[in-house]
């Protein structure tokens, strides 16, 4: 899109608009279109992706297992490989496939969505929203793939071994259908990926005045107890593995709540600052109608002065006539 473009917008009409949302939506498509053609290709290399998290040779399992030996604890080594994995449906494997490469290709076509959704909406912006949006563009991409490979790397192997090695009786085991595994691993990693969205929603709603550093602080311990239930649902039944998710989670409520103090801070400034200005522009304009009125009352002054001298001077010449009048 164009600068000549994006100027125009602001003035389109509704027809126009939806022209403009038309072409948006065909050059996402193709963007969509050429990444899912691309992965789809490189099966290898994207189911290994998707069913890395139960090899024992992920960073994660490798990273547990390292601790339970260090801490001799064998409630921290995690086994996924123990998982079996099953399909029962005669296009299952197929649609995997198709499935993966979709969510692939959504993955690395999202930063250029945000940035399409926002060239789109920019012109209806005031200038200084403009500026601050271009830090929302930059950042929800950054958030987004931190939370991804958060959830990837350390929620989704501890989902996985705990669904998938839990059992309510040794007479029953477990087989995975291969669907139900994959929905797992994308449901946790993209449930990361939109909690890593919080900051950006704090200073969101911070901004407009509808969240506050002080209310966050109240809610504190109703958030704590939030968090540590959804640690202790998708963790193994210890205390260490609980803290590797909560702890993550907790520091981005509280990074949000700086960001709420820091914003507040900020209003609280410019505020200052616009009072003493206004202050500012009153002494002044108070100064110079002060000035305009001494100038008035001398100009009054001299207008008197000179009245009163045409005054004496007439009744110097009427003086000097009276003798010459009696002589005649």
């Amino acid at each position: 899109m164009s600068k000549e473009q994006i100027n125009d917008q602001a003035e389109m009409t509704f027809g126009e608009h939806l022209d403009e949302v038309r072409k948006i939506l065909v050059r996402v498509a193709l963007v969509f279109a050429v990444l899912f053609i691309v992965l789809f290709s490189m099966k290898g290399i994207v189911l290994d992706v998707v069913f890395a998290p139960i090899r024992e040779t992920f960073p994660t399992n490798r990273l547990f297992a390292w601790m339970a030996q260090l801490l001799n604890s064998e409630a921290l080594n995690i086994h996924p490989e123990n998982v079996e994995l099953f399909n029962n449906k005669m296009a299952g494997q197929f649609l995997l496939h198709i499935k993966s490469s979709i969510v692939g290709a959504f993955i690395i076509a999202f930063p250029y969505l945000i940035w399409e959704l926002w060239l789109f909406v920019k012109p209806a912006l005031p200038p200084q929203q403009r500026k601050q949006s271009i830090r929302y563009v930059i950042e929800t991409p950054i958030w987004f793939i931190l939370g991804l490979m958060f959830g990837y790397y350390i929620i989704a192997p501890l989902a996985v071994n705990f669904l998938g090695n839990y059992q309510v009786s040794d007479q029953i085991s477990n087989i995975i259908d291969v669907s139900s595994f994959m929905t797992t691993v994308i449901s946790v990693s993209f449930a990361a990926a939109i909690a890593f969205q919080l900051p950006l929603l704090i200073r969101l709603l911070a901004s407009i005045g509808l969240v506050t550093s002080d209310g966050m602080r109240q809610y504190r311990k109703i958030a704590i107890m939030a968090l540590l239930v959804f640690a202790a649902v998708i963790t193994p039944p210890d205390v260490v593995s609980q803290c590797l998710i909560f702890v993550p989670c907790y520091i981005l409520y509280e990074y949000g709540i700086g960001i709420a103090e820091r914003i507040e801070k900020r209003r609280a400034k410019e505020e200052a600052e616009y009072q003493a200005q206004m202050e500012a522009e009153k002494a002044a304009a108070a100064s110079k109608s002060e000035g305009e009125q001494e100038s008035n009352d001398d100009t009054q002054e001299g207008e008197s002065a000179d009245e009163l001298e045409g005054h004496e001077v007439t009744f110097a010449v009427a003086d000097e006539e009276k003798p010459n009048d009696k002589e005649a």
